[in-house]
C-alpha cells in the first residue's frame, strides 16, 4: 500500500489523494466520514481532496444521503494518466523546442576533453545536409575520415584546409603539406568545422590536456570562423596560383571577388614568383 502512495506521489498526486483513491478501490461505495476515518487522511482534509479527485475524473459521487463515492477503475485510470501525460508532454516539448531555439542561437557550450571534441566533430558531420567547411590537422583529420568519405557519398560539399598532410582524398582538400611532427613544435593542434554554415566546432585539439572546445550555433561566431577558413584559403590559392572559386564564393558572394583583387594588387609579382618556385619544390601542396 504505501509502494503505491509513493509511485502515485511521483506520479503526480499529493498523499492524500493517494490514500484516499486506494481506500476506494478497495472499499467502494464509501462516504467521506468513512474515507476520513479508515484511510488516514484527516477530516479537515478530506472534503477538498475528494473535490480534487472528482474534478480529475478519478471519484464520480453517487447521489445519495450521505453522499457516496466510487473510484475509476484501475484500467480507465492508466488511460486517463496516459492521455494527459502525452499531451502535457507533447505541450512541453513544442514549448521547450521554441525556448531552446531561441537561446541557442548565441550560446556557446564547452566540449571538455579531446574525446569529446572528436565524437562531437563526428555527430555534426554525420548530421551534415549541404556543405562542411573543415581547417583541421592530420591526427584529427584521420579520426574524422569515415565520417568525411560518408558524407561525400551523401552529397554534401566538403572543403577541407591543412596545413599538414592529408593522408586520404576528399571534397576538395587544400593543403601546404607540412609535417605534422614538425608543426608541433611551433604549434598547437586546432580545429574549424563549420557545417551547413549554420552549426561550428572551434578550439584547441589537445590530447594530453582537457581543454574546452566551443560548440554554437551562433551566427555571429560561425561568421568569424568562416572567415578565418576563407582567409586561409584565400591566401593558399594567391600562393600556388590555384582557384580557390568554387570554396569561397557561396560563402560570402561578391566578397571573395573583391578580397581576390585586393591582393593581386598588393603583389602583383608575388603570384609569378610563387609558381616557379612551386614547380622545384620537392614536396607538392595538395589542391
Amino acid at each position: 500500500m504505501q509502494n503505491l502512495v509513493m509511485i502515485m506521489k511521483e506520479l503526480g498526486f499529493t498523499i492524500y489523494e493517494a490514500k484516499t483513491y486506494l481506500y476506494l478501490l478497495k472499499h467502494n461505495p464509501a462516504t467521506r466520514y468513512e474515507l476520513s476515518k479508515y484511510s488516514g487522511v484527516p477530516r479537515s482534509a478530506i472534503y477538498a481532496v475528494i473535490r480534487r479527485l472528482e474534478d480529475q475524473g478519478m471519484v464520480n459521487a453517487i447521489h445519495s444521503k450521505p453522499k457516496l463515492y466510487m473510484p475509476l477503475p484501475p484500467v480507465e485510470l492508466l488511460r486517463l494518466l496516459e492521455n494527459r501525460f502525452q499531451k502535457t508532454l507533447g505541450e512541453f516539448k513544442e514549448n521547450l523546442d521554441k525556448l531552446d531555439a531561441t537561446q541557442e542561437m548565441d550560446h556557446v557550450w564547452n566540449i571538455v576533453g579531446y574525446d569529446n571534441l572528436i565524437l562531437k566533430a563526428k555527430e555534426l558531420i554525420r548530421e551534415a545536409h549541404k556543405s562542411i567547411y573543415l581547417s583541421v590537422w592530420r591526427r584529427e583529420a584521420v579520426q574524422l575520415q569515415e565520417e568525411l568519405l560518408e558524407a561525400e557519398r551523401q552529397g554534401v560539399k566538403i572543403i577541407l584546409f591543412s596545413f599538414t598532410e592529408i593522408p586520404f582524398q576528399v571534397g576538395r582538400i587544400l593543403s601546404h603539406n607540412l609535417d605534422e611532427k614538425e608543426l608541433e613544435k611551433i604549434w598547437d593542434h586546432k580545429i574549424i568545422l563549420c557545417v551547413d554554415q549554420k552549426e561550428l566546432i572551434m578550439g584547441e585539439a589537445d590530447v594530453g590536456k582537457d581543454k574546452k572546445v566551443a560548440w554554437t550555433r551562433s551566427r555571429a561566431l560561425i561568421s568569424i570562423a568562416l572567415n578565418h577558413i576563407i582567409l586561409d584559403i584565400t591566401l593558399f590559392g594567391q600562393r600556388y596560383g590555384v582557384n580557390i572559386d568554387d570554396c569561397v564564393v557561396e560563402m560570402h558572394p561578391g566578397e571573395m571577388e573583391r578580397l581576390g583583387e585586393l591582393l593581386r594588387e598588393k603583389y602583383p609579382e608575388n603570384l609569378r614568383r610563387l609558381r616557379v618556385a612551386q614547380s622545384s619544390e620537392r614536396k607538392m601542396p595538395s589542391f
